[in-house]
């Protein structure tokens, strides 16, 4: 290879990098595997119920439940990143399987248990959220929910407070003792676009497994928009009044609901990186991304030197 060659494949291959690079950043974050961007796996069950609590993709752990690498691999047999089906936005998914039984979950969450993400109150005024989902099912089947934990106005009060005589059972719910949960209607097999604001989609309200100190009416209740939740004389004031905050945003299929898959192709929500694009990808190993980048660039290589033969 002459100089003028070398030169040349060298410029392509930065040019290609450059191409790739300003992709994965335009306005966009991407999570592409366990622990990017802090979302993780909680509150994962087998098809026979049991907790999965893994060391490194799980958000918090069990109590009494040592974790093992052995969850780690069944939380990603649940839980993948994946090309997904054809026809989203951005192309790529997460993938959240709701396991072959009614006692199997699958949850996949971010977590900010210290300051939040915002406050319960902002929820009623700046909140939005738009995300892209596939549910894959032939039947009626169950459908991948979106939900908001909620640190109440009961959390953290000191005497008599919601998490006093309490520690949570199940992972990731250390996080919150409220939780909003979002299930939308959608078409099996096609890709859909959700919206949500304060009184657009409606919510059901559900609390900590085994915690006493609530008793939200959970599915038995009719669910509802934010607004109707702040109307509430009991929850409104307890969801969004003064120190309330979003701790919590989560996808999750399962418990009690038939076999199906769902797919996430983003999240767009003002409560995570200032409204950017989070971008759930089927992500190469840098070593795959690093051939294909020379592997274009030695072809365009070898298609210039036929042209000048």
């Amino acid at each position: 290879m002459n100089r003028s060659h070398a030169n040349w494949l060298f410029g392509s291959i930065a040019a290609l990098v450059a191409l790739v690079t300003s992709h994965s950043m335009a306005a966009t974050v991407t999570v592409g595997n366990f622990g990017e961007q802090g979302w993780n796996g909680d509150d994962v069950r087998n098809t026979s119920g049991v907790d999965l609590v893994g060391i490194n993709n799980t958000h918090a752990g069990k109590p009494g439940q040592v974790p093992t690498l052995a969850d780690d691999a069944a939380i990603a047999a649940q839980i993948k990143f994946v090309p997904g089906p054809s026809g989203s936005t951005y192309g790529g998914a997460v993938s959240i399987d709701g396991t072959a039984s009614g006692s199997g979950k699958s949850n996949l969450s971010v977590i900010n248990s210290s300051t939040g993400f915002d406050s319960g109150a902002n929820l009623l005024t700046t909140f939005a959220a738009t995300y892209e989902m596939y549910k894959q099912h032939t039947g009626s089947g169950s459908t991948l929910a979106f939900k908001l934990g909620i640190q109440s106005t009961d959390w953290g009060t000191g005497t008599g407070d919601s998490q006093e005589t309490f520690t949570a059972l199940r992972s990731g719910e250390s996080a919150w003792d409220l939780v909003l949960v979002h299930v939308p209607t959608v078409t099996n097999n096609v890709w859909t676009t959700i919206n949500l604001d304060h009184d657009s989609g409606d919510w059901f309200l559900f609390d900590q497994a085994g915690n006493p100190f609530f008793t939200p009416p959970g599915n038995s209740g009719t669910p509802m928009t934010l607004d109707a939740w702040n109307a509430d004389a009991t929850w409104g004031p307890k969801l969004f009044g003064a120190g309330a905050k979003v701790s919590s945003i989560q996808f999750g299929l399962g418990s009690g609901q038939p076999i199906a898959i769902g797919y996430v192709d983003y999240l767009q929500t003002n409560l995570l990186n200032g409204g950017d694009v989070v971008d759930f990808q089927n992500v190469p190993e840098p070593s795959t991304l690093v051939l294909a980048v020379f592997g274009g660039a030695f072809g365009l290589l070898v298609a210039r030197r036929r042209r000048s033969r």
